[in-house]
């Protein structure tokens, strides 16, 4: 097994009970996704310009916009069988890909892999979320004493 890469969820999966959920209803073993910390990207802003028919709704995502703007999140180390779900789980490679970021933690910056929506899947307008959707980002922001500020713009 290769050594664990660091990942910067910023969605859905800040909801350990939804990752939890969403593994076992697939058999796979949940517990190689392990939270590190909290962790900023810097020179993006959340959007929903996706519709999940998963979520039957709007889908977070980040977006390089180049400004002071930024998306609180989690760092998380992933083993290669969770590397594997996560992939899955967003749809990896066709509807989310990877794309290597850098984030601010109280450490310094550091590199990770999040996941961004692949631009033939980008709506030109706003898609609404579910309440349930929203619910499970800002719990997960608000848990660990993060500013929902990005997602209340988002929301706009």
């Amino acid at each position: 097994m290769s050594e664990p890469e660091l990942y910067f969820g910023y969605g859905s999966n800040l909801d350990s009970d939804d990752w939890v959920s969403w593994c076992e209803d697939r058999g796979i073993d949940p517990s190689g996704m392990v939270e590190v910390g909290a962790a900023f990207l810097f020179g993006y802003e959340m959007k929903f310009h996706y519709y999940s028919n998963g979520r039957k709704g709007g889908a977070a995502d980040v977006v390089d916009i180049g400004t002071e703007s930024e998306v609180p999140g989690v760092l998380f180390t992933l083993n290669d069988e969770a590397w594997k779900a996560m992939d899955r789980k967003e749809g990896h490679p066709n509807y989310y890909e990877r794309k290597l970021v850098t984030v601010r933690t109280t450490n310094g910056e550091i590199n990770a892999i999040t996941y961004t929506v692949v631009e033939g899947k980008i709506r030109p307008l706003y898609v609404p979320p579910t309440d349930e959707y929203v619910a499970l980002i800002r719990s997960g922001l608000e848990r660990r004493n993060l500013p929902t500020t990005a997602l209340e713009k988002a929301l706009q």
